[in-house]
């Protein structure tokens, strides 16, 4: 089955960063990741040129491996970095705030993430640190075949559940699926096309390996000092990885664009290495994957930018490439003022709905416990007469990150009952945040399959006194009138005091992950559903799920709600 989405999504980011393997600043969770760190040496390995030589690469875990019955490796997922990066550069908090902290998408308590430095790059060997010019001269194969050697060798990992990567990672990704078609669930490449290097990509790494390579200072590798064709190198790879749309923001007047790139000229000029950068770009020279997609076994789902400048989309390669992967998706997200450019791959913050949905149509996490839902289509279960305790918590883990609500009873009783019930019977789980009006409240509640909504929206509850005012951070129940609440509460964003005397009734507050919910996706706007009273939400009511994730694929969602058992 092949898919084609074209999305927008809307997001606060602030400055753009430059590089290859970009990697932009973004607003994520309060998580400081500690990984373990080690090295795995081959005593000789031999590479496609025929060099053959110890080789070190350099890695990061986070999390524990889990095994089933069979001794298959259930949560591994490997996730690599692109030209001139380092696995070091997903422990940013834009990067592992979003999907490895507690309640992400990839939470690094429930998954075994493993994050390699490729041979050339981060702490691994390469030219900088080993022979220089007489480096081997190694190909994206070379790579593919060394990680596949610490994982099985050196860490132990028969199985991955998930392969992605950014950039040079997700061309590796292609790689992994045919070279390796029964190791993974899963694959899942980022900002990359499964086709020969060519065309305006392969003359910009040339003109990136020629401006190092002519310069006489360069001497076959084996200078003493930077050669200065490594600052003419990064011309043409700032235009590579540029977003037009957001340069034109960052620099509206000629003065700040010449500012801004002698800025990045001498930053990232101080930063490289003249072989490892050459080295890294000419890796890609053999890259073909076309010949092999059709024995890519794996369901794989590509994801891409339009404002990409490596890989435009007027190209139309992966639409034509994907339809030869047996079990492929493509998606390619439109230019917003969200995007980035190619360094769109790096924030999870706009495509992790796309993954959520991905990792749950291979084959959902072992490692959350299932889940009785059969009183949600019977309103007489005895779920639905608890009495909520006086204090607790309930916890969201969504698309964006978990944020929790503390709920106190006697705020309004019969909101924190019911608002209790929804949560304990897995109401919310699948749920899309599908009114966020940005500077007012998100809103949540409609049901995901149209006949449990069905039920759920006529039964409704009495209204509590307005006893706490609706300020940044507390929830209430939504409402068309006197009496009418059920399922829908909002959450308000901002201080909305004047919702006070409209009757609505807070029952709580965030408690922590504010910072969740003001990342939000807020772009549709009511355009996604809107308020009952705009009288929009017929179609979310009809079609559920399915209508959203056709239709506004980019709404985040509640991938599960539940109450603590310590709360």
């Amino acid at each position: 089955m092949t898919l084609f989405y074209k999305a927008l999504r809307q997001r606060r980011l602030s400055a753009l960063g430059i590089a290859f393997g970009l990697m932009v600043s973004f607003p994520g969770a309060a998580y400081e990741p500690s990984p373990v760190e080690g090295h795995f040496t081959i005593d000789e390995f031999v590479y496609e040129d025929g060099s053959a030589e110890p080789l070190t690469q350099h890695y990061r875990t986070l999390g524990t491996p889990r095994r089933n019955a069979e001794g298959r490796v259930t949560n591994a997922v490997l996730i690599m970095h692109g030209t001139t990066g380092s696995g070091a550069g997903f422990l940013r908090d834009r990067f592992a705030g979003v999907l490895f902290a507690p309640g992400g998408i990839l939470d690094a308590e429930r998954y075994f993430i493993v994050l390699t430095d490729a041979i050339g790059h981060g702490q691994s060997s390469k030219p900088s640190t080993g022979s220089a010019g007489d480096f081997p001269n190694y190909s994206y194969n070379d790579l593919v075949r060394a990680q596949y050697r610490l994982l099985t060798e050196h860490l132990g990992i028969n199985h991955l559940r998930l392969v992605t990567g950014t950039s040079m990672g997700g061309m590796l990704s292609w790689i992994w699926g045919y070279e390796h078609p029964d190791f993974m669930d899963a694959i899942m490449p980022l900002a990359s096309l499964p086709v020969e290097i060519a065309g305006r990509n392969r003359m910009l790494r040339k003109m990136i390996i020629d401006g190092v390579k002519n310069d006489p200072d360069y001497q076959n590798g084996f200078y003493t000092t930077q050669p200065a064709g490594l600052r003419e190198a990064l011309y043409p790879l700032i235009f590579m990885v540029s977003s037009p749309l957001q340069y034109q923001k960052l620099a509206p007047t000629r003065r700040d664009a010449e500012a801004m790139l002698n800025a990045a000229l001498n930053r990232y000029s101080a930063a490289m290495d003249a072989n490892d950068l050459i080295y890294a770009f000419d890796a890609s020279r053999d890259y073909n994957p076309a010949p092999h997609l059709e024995g890519i076994k794996a369901p794989l789902l590509a994801i891409n930018s339009a404002d990409d400048q490596v890989n435009p989309p007027e190209l139309m390669l992966l639409e034509e490439h994907i339809e030869r992967v047996p079990r492929g998706e493509a998606v390619t997200l439109d230019i917003s003022s969200l995007t980035r450019g190619h360094g769109t791959h790096s924030l999870p913050g706009i495509w992790g709905p796309y993954l959520a949905r991905f990792l749950k149509a291979t084959g959902g996490d072992e490692s959350e416990p299932p889940r009785d839902y059969s009183a949600l289509s019977n309103p007489d279960a005895p779920v639905w007469s608890s009495r909520a305790p006086e204090h607790f918590t309930a916890r969201f883990d969504t698309t964006e990150g978990r944020f929790s609500i503390a709920v106190t009873r006697d705020l309004a009783p019969l909101g924190a009952d019911r608002f209790y019930q929804l949560v304990s019977a897995g109401y919310y789980d699948g749920v899309h945040i599908n009114r966020v009006v940005p500077g007012f409240i998100a809103q949540f509640g409609v049901h995901g399959r149209p006949a449990i909504q069905e039920i759920w929206k006529t039964q409704m509850i009495p209204d509590d006194e307005v006893l706490s005012s609706n300020l940044r951070g507390s929830v209430a129940f939504a409402m068309t009138g006197p009496d009418t609440r059920s399922t829908q509460v909002f959450i308000n964003t901002v201080d909305n005091a004047r919702l006070d005397q409209g009757g609505f009734a807070p029952f709580g507050t965030v408690l922590e992950g504010m910072d969740v919910v003001d990342r939000l996706y807020g772009l549709y706007g009511e355009e996604a559903g809107g308020g009952l009273r705009g009288g929009q939400q017929g179609p979310l009511e009809s079609g559920g799920s399915e209508y959203l994730n056709s239709n506004y694929p980019l709404l985040d969602f509640i991938r599960r709600a539940t109450i603590p058992q310590d709360s």
